[in-house]
């Protein structure tokens, strides 16, 4: 098989991994505290290294000893995540938190201890308060939260105190535990806005400068028409690929038909 095809195959295959990651990107657009995805391409040059990451080893489509190591792969790099701060949308629930700086609430699931963005949090059937999948938001002993009087008004401060009361005689709920990573890139996506902890060794911190906002949400730090510029960019690609497959194949065909043929 004419390794220019193998080439060309290898570079649409990246794109199309492109384009997943793109689309998830927009299939979240409106979930509270999403954080985008991109990926960062590089080239290798064959023979490949077996200590490469998988990604960089799938791209050894031909054996090393039958590539030429004057023509370069398409590999993928990295699939890394923008945590930079969404913008933040009203919505006068109560129970509607939003996160200004770096970090996370901790919330406790039956896979163990997770960290999400999204603050929208509501009362469970014993009054604790929960995720929307039920997960229980911890405070700072890393216990549940219960909210005793479910009558009063409940007020949570930027530092994370909540307070259950009319305004004049406060009781206090608890403090929300609010954590932060040196590294963000200790953290793997987990789906439903959750994340967990790749490295058993590496510990969260108290976040120290983080504020909540009561009453409002992160919306996702998805770009929209970034987005779709980034797809049709990476469609036209994928398009160059098939066209550089197609023209291979063309010329091998007449290869093989008309310029071998004897008359």
């Amino acid at each position: 098989m004419h390794e220019g095809l193998i080439i060309a195959a290898s570079g649409g295959i990246k794109q199309q991994v492109k384009m997943d990651v793109l689309a998830n990107n927009m299939a979240n657009l409106n979930n509270a505290g999403f954080k985008s995805d991109g990926v960062v391409f590089r080239e290798i040059f064959p023979p490949f290294d077996k200590n490469s990451s998988v990604e960089t080893r799938e791209n050894a489509l031909v054996s090393p000893n039958d590539s030429s190591e004057t023509v370069a792969y398409v590999a993928v790099d990295s699939i890394y995540t923008d945590h930079s701060q969404g913008i933040f949308q009203k919505t006068d629930n109560p129970l509607d938190l939003a996160l200004e700086g770096d970090g996370f609430f901790e919330v406790d699931t039956p896979q163990g201890l997770r960290y999400t963005r999204n603050g929208n949090f509501r009362l469970d059937t014993e009054q604790h308060v929960v995720t929307q999948d039920g997960n229980f938001v911890l405070n700072s002993n890393q216990k549940k939260i219960k909210i005793q009087d479910s009558r009063g008004m409940i007020a949570v401060g930027p530092e994370g105190k909540i307070s259950i009361g009319d305004g004049f005689e406060n009781q206090d709920a608890g403090q929300i535990r609010l954590v932060k990573f040196e590294d963000n890139k200790a953290l793997a996506k987990e789906g439903n806005g959750l994340y967990k902890i790749m490295d058993n060794e590496v510990e969260p911190l108290l976040a120290d400068n983080l504020r909540i906002t009561q009453g409002a949400l992160e919306r996702s730090n998805v770009n929209s028409v970034e987005e779709m510029t980034n797809m049709i960019t990476a469609i036209r690609a994928f398009e160059a690929y098939q066209k550089i497959i197609q023209t291979l194949d063309d010329a091998d065909d007449k290869a093989v038909n008309s310029i071998g043929r004897i008359v």
